[in-house]
C-alpha cells in the first residue's frame, strides 16, 4: 500500500468511527428514553398487582365470612320458616346473597388476572428494553467513553429496574461482585471500603425485601448464599474496616442505608480522582522545571 493510499484509508476510517460515534450517542439516546418508559410502566404494573392481591384477599375473605353468615342463616330459616311472613322474600334475599358473593369473588379473580397479565407484558417489555440499552450502552463506553456521565441517571436506574424482576437486584448485584472481584484487590483502603458497604447493603436491602414472586425458589437462595460468601471473602481477605451491616443482628432503614453508601464511595471515587490528576499535574510541573536547569547546565559546559 501506498503512502498516500494509508492516508486516504486512515481517513476514511477515522471518518467512519465519528459517524459511528455520532449515531451510537443518539442511539443510546433512544434506548434510554425506551428503557425510561418501560421502567415506568413495569412500576405502575407491580403497584397494580399489589394492590390486586391485597385487595383479591380481602375480598376473599369478605366471600368466604358472608358465604358462611347465609349458611347459618339458611339453617335458621329453615327452623323458623313457619314464622315468616313471606317466604318468597327470604328466597330473593338468598339468591341476592349468592349472586353477590359470586360476584365479589368472580371481580377480584378479574381484577388478578388483569394485573398479572399487564405485569407480565410489562415485564417482557423492560427486559427487552434494558437489554437494547446495555447493549448500546457498552458500544458508547467503547467509542465514546467521555459521554458516559450523561447517562448516570439512567445506568442507575438500571438498579431499580431490575427489581421488578424476581430476584432481579440480587441477580445484577452477582454480576457486579463477580466483575470487580479481580480488581478489587487493587482499590485503594478508602474505595475498597466504600463499595464493600454499598455491596452489602444491598444484599442486605434484598433480604428485608424479597420478591414476592421469586423469594422462596431455590435458584434465589442458592444465588443469595454465594454472594453474601464472596462479599464476606473480600472482607476477610483485604479487611478495609468494620462494616455493620454484615452482622445478621444488625438492622436498619436498608435503601437510606444503601444510598448513603453510594454517596460515601462517589466522594472517595472523586477525591482519588483529584489526588491523581494534582499529582500528575505536580509531576508535569517537576518535569518543565527540569528543562530550563538542564539547558543551562549545557550553556556553562560549552
Amino acid at each position: 500500500m501506498t503512502p498516500s493510499l494509508a492516508q486516504l484509508a486512515e481517513l476514511v476510517r477515522q471518518a467512519e468511527a465519528k459517524t459511528r460515534a455520532r449515531k451510537i450517542e443518539a442511539e443510546t439516546r433512544g434506548a434510554a428514553d425506551c428503557f425510561r418508559a418501560a421502567e415506568e410502566r413495569a412500576r405502575l404494573a407491580l403497584e397494580r398487582m399489589r394492590t390486586a392481591r391485597t385487595t383479591g384477599a380481602r375480598a376473599m375473605d369478605q366471600a368466604d365470612a358472608d358465604e358462611q353468615l347465609l349458611k347459618d342463616l339458611v339453617r335458621k330459616l329453615a327452623q323458623f320458616k313457619s314464622s315468616l311472613t313471606s317466604d318468597a322474600d327470604a328466597e330473593e334475599l338468598v339468591a341476592t346473597s349468592e349472586a353477590e358473593s359470586v360476584r365479589l369473588r368472580t371481580g377480584a379473580k378479574t381484577e388478578l388476572e388483569a394485573a398479572d397479565k399487564e405485569l407480565t407484558e410489562a415485564r417482557r417489555e423492560l427486559r427487552a428494553a434494558v437489554d437494547a440499552y446495555r447493549q448500546v450502552r457498552h458500544e458508547l463506553d467503547r467509542l465514546l467513553p467521555e459521554l458516559g456521565e450523561r447517562f448516570a441517571d439512567d445506568d442507575r436506574l438500571l438498579w431499580d429496574a431490575e427489581s421488578h424482576f424476581p430476584g432481579g437486584q440480587l441477580q445484577l448485584l452477582a454480576h457486579e461482585v463477580e466483575a470487580g472481584l479481580q480488581a478489587f484487590g487493587h482499590l485503594a483502603k478508602g474505595e475498597q471500603y466504600a463499595r464493600l458497604k454499598v455491596w452489602i447493603g444491598r444484599f442486605r436491602c434484598h433480604q428485608a425485601g424479597p420478591d414476592r414472586d421469586g423469594e422462596g425458589s431455590e435458584e434465589v437462595q442458592v444465588l443469595a448464599h454465594k454472594v453474601f460468601h464472596q462479599l464476606k471473602y473480600l472482607s476477610r481477605q483485604y479487611e478495609p474496616g468494620y462494616i455493620e451491616a454484615f452482622r445478621q443482628d444488625f438492622s436498619t432503614d436498608w435503601e437510606a442505608y444503601v444510598a448513603e453508601a453510594q454517596e460515601k464511595l462517589a466522594q472517595t471515587v472523586e477525591t482519588q480522582r483529584r489526588a491523581r490528576a494534582e499529582a500528575e499535574s505536580r509531576r508535569a510541573e517537576d518535569s518543565n522545571g527540569d528543562e530550563p536547569r538542564e539547558r543551562e547546565d549545557v550553556e556553562r559546559s560549552i
